[in-house]
């Protein structure tokens, strides 16, 4: 019975510190999104690195997330959303990977077709909704390590402070399945602009920020002035 308890506590404190370990490097690549970015990249260059001989340059990673709009050209043909490209820049060399099967979908060099659609990144705008300090900076960690083709276009604070939910708004109106991929990302609905709110002028869509994500961010201060 003794060596059954000792066996079990070995376990349960193995499992504690896993959990304290894999929770820990979390909040260490939120912290470091670029770090996030290498890693990425180097474990689809080793898991590809496999199946044929890579350049030796850091390639860029960018996520497929509406396929739909790139069904025009060759190389995208049979992406899905998920898949990852990787861009060797120098080499002007492009890979199609799909990671849920560990398969190779695609390598294509990087021609005028192409370039723009795997380097333009989706532009996002950050409204903080809240009283709640550090929201849009810490959404802003959280999306760059979850997504390699985006960039943060503004990061500011909505007219309202007591906004409950986050919204995502598609701010043309032309990235309805962008804008419910995000969503669901980070928990959060698809919405009009809502009323009084400016609509931002250089982003593609617009995440505003309301309390229930704020009790998902714990380590964040409170003020009672709007921070962004």
């Amino acid at each position: 019975m003794t060596i059954i308890v000792l066996v079990s506590l070995v376990v349960l404190i193995g499992a504690a510190y896993y959990f304290y370990k894999q929770n820990k490097d979390t909040q260490f690549l939120l912290k470091n999104p670029a770090m996030a970015s290498k890693l990425e990249a180097d474990d689809l260059t080793k898991k590809i690195g496999v199946f044929m001989e890579l350049p030796a340059e850091q390639p860029t990673i960018v996520t497929v997330v509406d396929k739909e709009k790139l069904q025009d050209q060759n190389f995208f043909k049979k992406a899905e959303n998920g898949d990852k490209v990787i861009i060797y820049a120098n080499e002007k060399m492009a890979i199609l990977y799909r990671p849920s099967t560990k398969k190779i979908i695609e390598v294509a060099p990087v021609t005028s077709e192409n370039s723009g659609a795997v380097q333009r990144s989706m532009q996002i705008a950050l409204y903080n909704g809240t009283k709640k300090a550090g929201m849009t900076a810490d959404l802003e960690k959280q999306l760059t390590l979850k997504l390699n083709n985006i960039a943060i276009s503004s990061k500011v604070n909505a007219k309202k402070t007591d906004y409950e939910n986050t919204f995502v708004v598609d701010v043309v109106g032309d990235k309805p399945e962008l804008a419910k991929q995000l969503a669901d990302l980070i928990n959060a609905q698809v919405s009009d602009l809502p009323e009084g709110e400016d609509r931002p002028s250089n982003a593609d869509l617009l995440v505003i920020i309301g309390a229930d994500y704020t009790r998902s961010v714990p380590a964040a201060t409170e003020s009672g002035t709007t921070t962004q």
